[in-house]
């Protein structure tokens, strides 16, 4: 079988065996997206990606500034690809994943952002993207260390603190005041847990359960230590009547999770499932 067809699955898996900054978002978000398109052949969505790389790469020279270097992002992304932020096809469940925001050219933010992060990243640009509450904003850093923030999604407008303050407490109400915790970097795999609970929340606004379930699985493959996201998993599996995965995912909450009144709670609906399924 050939490699872009494989199992990604088994892809994911390999990820949870890997240390965080070896992790490359782009195979992983692509790996994720095979999982709902099966016989796309990944090999073609490198290939957009590496075309977007390479025509950074030819004007790169050019940009030895954070802000040269976000003009240039987004005068090749968003002008010369066309890709642009569009979250109206909230009705879509598929619109969030990175093969279907190739083929359309528009897509939401956590997708969009996750492009221009892989295409900076592949100039060897520092980028990060930050902890920031609602938008995914990236920061980027210039040749001699001066940084620029950036929203990828309304085509790599740049935000100073004041537009970050006001954003802030847009969302967050009038008290909110900008901390050193707004301007926190996220980790690759957070990024992609981040990617994952975005669609599980889209797909439960639709009551689709099977599908909400599928995206907690799928960010297990990736990330098995992250223990109450097989509670969710074994929950929502009990909700839709599937006592022995329920039990399957409960079982590893309880091996994982600290001593808590959740995990005690667990244990105990554990020997009524069991004692349920014994029946």
């Amino acid at each position: 079988m050939s490699a872009s067809l494989a199992d990604p699955r088994r892809d994911l898996g390999v990820l949870a065996r890997l240390p965080d900054e070896a992790i490359d978002l782009a195979e992983a978000g692509l790996a994720l997206a095979a999982l709902d398109h099966p016989r796309r052949d990944r090999a073609d969505y490198r290939t957009m990606l590496a075309e977007m790389g390479a025509a950074v790469a030819r004007r790169a020279g050019r940009a030895e500034t954070a802000a040269e270097r976000a003009e240039l992002l987004a005068g090749v992304l968003a002008g010369d690809y066309g890709l642009v932020g569009d979250d109206r096809d909230d009705d879509d469940l598929d619109d969030g994943d990175l093969m279907q925001l190739l083929d359309r050219r528009r897509g939401p933010p956590l997708t969009i952002g996750l492009v221009w992060l892989h295409v900076a990243r592949c100039q060897g640009w520092p980028a990060e993207p930050l902890t920031f509450p609602g938008p995914f904003l990236l920061r980027l850093t210039g040749a001699v260390g001066e940084r620029v923030i950036i929203d990828p999604f309304r085509g790599g407008w740049r935000l100073d603190s004041v537009a970050l303050r006001e954003l802030l407490k847009a969302r967050s109400g009038a008290a909110a005041e900008l901390t050193p915790e707004h301007y926190a970097t996220l980790s690759n795999r957070a990024l992609l847990l981040r990617l994952q609970t975005t669609r599980k929340l889209r797909c439960l606004r639709h009551a689709q359960l099977a599908r909400a379930v599928a995206a907690v699985e799928a960010a297990l493959l990736f990330a098995p230590d992250q223990a109450p996201l097989w509670r969710e998993a074994g929950m929502m599996h009990l909700r839709q009547g599937n006592l022995p995965a329920a039990i399957a995912a409960l079982e590893q909450f309880v091996a994982r999770a600290p001593n808590s009144q959740v995990r005690h709670r667990t244990c105990v609906l554990l020997q009524d499932l069991r004692r349920r399924l014994a029946d």
